[in-house]
């Protein structure tokens, strides 16, 4: 979660860091996108002067997972985690009013996907119902098409030289769902049924509570992306991103086992 939102923090401070003269010569709201692309191409290196680990792919050897809420129960582990697909996106949309301190915006992400092996045991509480299930074994998980757009407001402190976000609003929509996970309920004809009850779940979970999705982005994020923000300055970010001036150095993943 932190790794997201130190993401989202580069990408609101992409949005302001070109805003000091809102009547250049050059598009603001292009130059927000070469920085936007700079991120994106970075994204396979990582950016370890702010302390953000390579994201294209982003790996995790292993992570326990505890999730407990009114409806569903999940524990276990995931091991040999790997998110593709994070700087697979496309910017559709990016318009910054500098007067207003307001950024419209949309991006397209084309395939996210994670590869991963897993160790749950999930109970599903609905209806006065328990189901328990135990699953193990390797998985994989697509979301394609995902399209998110929305707008934000944010301040610069001319003394402080920090960003904060005001608002932020945002809204999700999924194309297509694609889930291989082996192990649910057995092998066979159960276990695929039970992978497209799931992708059908999250598609329709995703799409139809766009609004409550938007509250709570805005309710959880915002305020943990000002947290991230607050921890720098804007010339910290420039530097961070490779933003100081003169020869850009080009992003050289490390080659993978």
């Amino acid at each position: 979660m932190k790794t997201a939102v130190a993401l989202l923090a580069l990408v609101a401070f992409a949005t302001a860091a070109q805003v000091a003269d809102p009547f250049a010569d050059r598009s603001i709201s292009s130059t927000v996108v070469d920085v936007i692309e700079g991120i994106r191409d970075q994204m396979p290196c990582g950016f370890p002067s702010l302390g953000i680990p390579p994201l294209a792919p982003f790996k995790l050897a292993h992570k326990d997972v505890n999730i407990d809420t009114p409806a569903l129960r999940l524990v276990g582990s995931v091991d040999n985690f790997r998110l593709n697909g994070l700087n697979d996106f496309d910017i559709a949309e990016m318009k910054v009013n500098a007067i207003t301190s307001k950024v419209t915006f949309r991006f397209i992400f084309n395939n996210v996907n994670v590869d991963t092996l897993y160790d749950f045991s999930v109970m599903l509480k609905k209806f006065g119902f328990t189901i328990n299930m135990v699953g193990a074994g390797p998985a994989k998980f697509a979301i394609k098409d995902m399209q998110i757009w929305g707008t934000m407001k944010y301040s610069l402190g001319v003394l402080s030289g920090k960003l904060k976000l005001k608002t932020l609003e945002v809204r999700t929509h999924i194309g297509d769902v694609e889930s291989d996970i082996e192990g649910v309920l057995g092998e066979g004809v159960v276990n695929h049924k039970m992978n497209d009850i799931l992708a059908e779940a999250v598609e329709l979970a995703v799409n139809e509570n766009e609004d409550m999705i938007t509250e709570t982005i805005e309710a959880v994020a915002l305020p943990m992306v000002n947290e991230v923000l607050d921890e720098f300055k804007l010339t910290d970010l420039v530097g961070g991103i490779g933003g100081e001036g003169g020869e850009k150095v080009e992003c050289v993943p490390t080659p993978e086992d």
